[in-house]
């Protein structure tokens, strides 16, 4: 969390998200402790998902993103943003990378180009809300 004479930057407070979802998505599934993903969370933020995707729509407060942590996580074994290139506003951020989805019942990884355009709140050095643009959905669907 920041102060006021030391506010975290958008890319600060992505960065901690980015750790604790790698770490997350990488236990087995129901046994992953989602403490650090909240703590990077604002308890009003909201995931919008793309309703093509089998865990699709809009995701209220912390529970509501940890249950969908909790889908991702019994679909992947790993979720891995890749060089983020983070352009930053004051409270705003927009995400080029790459992501490497590891498929739980194959093993496979599959990079894929991502999209993120994120809110923060600098005073509490938390995400407001999150949304995602994947590449080939359709693709991805299918290896699910």
């Amino acid at each position: 969390m920041a102060s006021q004479n030391t506010l975290s930057t958008p890319k600060e407070i992505l960065q901690r998200f980015y750790d604790a979802e790698r770490v997350y998505m990488s236990a087995a599934p129901g046994t992953a402790d989602p403490s650090a993903i909240a703590a990077t969370l604002a308890p009003e933020v909201k995931l919008i998902q793309s309703p093509d995707l089998p865990y699709g729509g809009e995701f209220e407060g912390v529970e509501g993103f940890l249950n969908w942590a909790k889908q991702m996580g019994e679909i992947f074994s790993g979720v891995d943003v890749k060089s983020p290139e983070i352009l930053e506003g004051e409270d705003k951020a927009v995400v080029l990378s790459e992501v490497d989805f590891t498929i739980r019942r194959t093993g496979e990884v599959l990079t894929r180009p991502l999209v993120q355009v994120i809110k923060v709140d600098r005073q509490r050095g938390v995400i407001t809300e999150m949304k995602p643009f994947y590449w080939d959905v359709e693709g991805l669907k299918k290896k699910m």
